[in-house]
């Protein structure tokens, strides 16, 4: 089976990471984080030639975004770039996702891999699992939601049930 595989992060690696972009942009204390404008703001002061594309949703299909970091160019699909506007968390979670891949991967951390039939790639090896972390871990910090519900980390922090779930089980990791 083909892969992408990554440079090893840890789940403490990533949020380390996020704390350090949240902490380099001011926004370490802020419970709704905001994407949109951190997409379209901030990002082209952290990579001068970042390039965002909203494209329609006949030409992506069923992607909801794409990245690609050699180019420094996130996609994103205009319905979900709709929704994020207007605060759906499933949607903010995808622009963070992607946000991810390019702050972490390039060319040179990330692979082709070919895996024997009865591998599996591991999770913090996992290029999409560490966008999904970083993600979780940008809208909903661990250092925030402690002591939290899953209806207040949706409410306060803007994400899904079910990252707010996710983030919640993290804290004892």
């Amino acid at each position: 089976m083909n892969c992408y595989k990554a440079s090893p992060m840890s789940r403490n690696d990533i949020r380390r990471f996020v704390k350090y972009i949240k902490h380099l942009t001011h926004l370490e204390d802020v419970m709704y984080f905001p994407i949109v404008s951190f997409l379209e703001n901030i990002m082209p002061l952290l990579i001068p030639d970042f390039q965002l594309e909203i494209v329609p949703v006949i030409e992506m299909g069923n992607k909801h975004g794409e990245t690609y970091p050699s180019r420094n160019l996130i996609r994103i699909r205009e319905d979900v770039y709709l929704r994020a506007v207007e605060g759906s968390g499933r949607d903010r979670l995808t622009i963070a996702h992607e946000i991810g891949h390019l702050l972490m991967h390039d060319e040179d951390c990330v692979a082709l891999c070919r895996l024997a039939p009865d591998e599996k790639l591991k999770p913090f090896e996992d290029p999409e699992w560490q966008a999904n972390a970083f993600g979780g871990e940008l809208l909903a910090s661990s250092y925030l939601i402690k002591g939290m519900t899953v209806r207040q980390i949706q409410e306060k922090f803007g994400v899904s049930a079910d990252a707010a779930s996710v983030q919640l089980k993290t804290l004892s990791k």
